[in-house]
């Protein structure tokens, strides 16, 4: 019913190595041409649903499939329904979907609603070349994809490595992968073939940017679990933009939103680290890092599109800054295809995937709040002092500031909405000031670096300096106002 899956893109001058690599297997050749279905608005899509009737022809038999996939809480691994059926010519059939108890009731209530009006939106015509492999105690089915994706006279062309855990654990799945990522520079790619279709059919050349979504604790989950889920969600909000940067299509909205996943996923592993003794130390220098050289992409961006018109508006005289962005997409690009990035992510699947063998009393309410109320009472302390403070000390007040919205909004499910709402309320107006004064100060450092080439960038640092002095002022008293708040409990 569930499959797990990791897909992987392969740099053009590896394919040739791998295919020789395939040759060399007992390997299948099948020859798969399927047909998704959806409505004309695209309702399926929208929900994350794939719906296919497949040919497979493996030289022994041709049989159709149907095939619906659902999305589930981890975005690597999705519900599968299939059946024989006779033929395409027949159409679809979802009765037995509609009676399926493990089928979700708004799901059933989404394919009823529509049936009517499913039509083939794209096809796939692809040749596969699969071999299974034994490993440890698992058996993993490698799959190398090649062929076309066709919607309305257009043709986009596939190249990609699969990794399915047919039987056994997901640590012999990531164990298989890891020496074959490192010796064909594989990077991992989370669109599906129904993604990328759809976005085809639909004529829409942007890969979508993915925000954070929302998150529900179980009360009765022990701590690690707990973290577990907090980290998959963070996952599922970093990789398919880190897939959109990695692919090369991407703008600086998907910049923006895979720093933000990368920022709750270092705070969760920052507040949160103590519920489980499988966190490893070095993903918190890791994801420091890959945040850092996001970072400098980000800084230009934000002195482009929001300092800038600012500036312009106050006068300022033009001025050209640095390092062009078509040359800060090639080193992104290559930052997320890197080996370093994709074991990172890997071995943070493991570590979702693994079962948890410590046992604790504490609920995961009571752990959870009692961070919540420590980094409160941080925040309170510096609020008095803010003045005082020096920039890297301002910088950390701002931090952990994030780190508490951050996560708050991990474990609001584990208590009063009302409460949430007026608590997260109440941060926002510090978060914002003190945000406004940290790009201010991120802004005057790269600045300062033209003067020399650009006399005129002293008109924009007169007026940064002058905003940053009514900004710290502006923050103090947001600060002092939140230390007001209650603490939740």
């Amino acid at each position: 019913m569930f499959e797990i899956e990791l897909k992987f893109q392969i740099p053009e001058e590896k394919q040739e190595m791998l295919i020789k690599a395939f040759q060399r297997k007992d390997t299948n050749i099948q020859h798969l041409q399927a047909k998704y279905y959806d409505t004309a608005q695209f309702i399926l899509s929208e929900h994350s649903i794939s719906l296919r009737q497949r040919l497979e022809d493996d030289q022994e038999k041709q049989q159709w499939v149907q095939t619906l996939k659902l999305p589930t809480e981890q975005r690597l691994k999705r519900a599968e329904f299939e059946e024989n059926i006779e033929s395409a010519e027949t159409g679809l059939d979802l009765k037995n979907y509609l009676s399926n108890k493990h089928i979700a009731k708004n799901i059933k209530h989404l394919l009823e609603q529509y049936k009517d009006g499913l039509e083939v939106q794209f096809q796939t015509d692809i040749e596969r070349k699969l071999s299974l492999f034994k490993f440890q105690n698992s058996e993993i089915e490698v799959s190398y994809d090649h062929g076309h994706i066709i919607a309305h006279q257009q043709r986009l062309e596939l190249r990609e490595l699969e990794f399915e855990l047919k039987q056994g654990t997901v640590q012999d799945l990531i164990s298989f992968i890891l020496p074959r990522m490192k010796r064909y520079n594989l990077w991992l790619d989370t669109r599906s073939k129904a993604q990328q279709g759809f976005q085809l059919a639909q004529n829409s050349p942007d890969n979508p940017v993915q925000l954070q979504m929302p998150l529900v604790l179980d009360p009765k989950d022990h701590p690690e679990n707990a973290l577990k889920k907090i980290v998959n969600n963070c996952l599922s909000h970093l990789l398919p933009n880190s897939t959109a940067i990695a692919s090369g299509n991407f703008n600086s909205k998907h910049i923006h939103q895979a720093r933000v996943a990368i920022r709750r996923l270092r705070s969760a592993l920052k507040t949160f680290s103590n519920w489980s003794l499988h966190i490893d130390p070095t993903w918190q220098t890791q994801l420091t890092e890959l945040f850092r050289q996001l970072g400098s992409a980000r800084d230009l961006d934000m002195i482009r599109e929001e300092l800038l018109p600012q500036l312009e508006a106050a006068g300022a005289p033009k001025f050209k800054l640095p390092e062009p962005q078509d040359v800060d997409s090639q080193k992104l690009t290559k930052l997320f295809r890197s080996f370093n990035f994709n074991y990172l992510v890997l071995s943070l699947i493991q570590f979702i995937a693994q079962e948890s063998s410590e046992k604790s009393q504490i609920a995961v309410h009571k752990a959870a709040f009692k961070k919540v109320r420590q980094l409160h009472r941080k925040i309170q302390i510096d609020a008095e002092n803010y003045l005082n403070l020096d920039i890297e000390a301002r910088h950390r007040t701002r931090k952990n500031l994030k780190r508490l919205r951050y996560s708050i909004e991990f474990v609001a499910s584990l208590s009063d909405k009302g409460q949430i709402k007026k608590y997260l309320k109440a941060i926002k107006p510090a978060q914002e000031s003190l945000g406004l004064y940290n790009d201010l100060i991120v802004a005057e450092d790269v600045l300062k670096k033209l003067v020399k080439a650009e006399p005129q960038v002293w008109f924009a640092l007169g007026w940064i300096a002058a905003e940053q002095q009514r900004l710290l002022l502006k923050s103090q008293q947001d600060l002092l106002q939140f230390a007001k708040t209650a603490v939740l409990e």
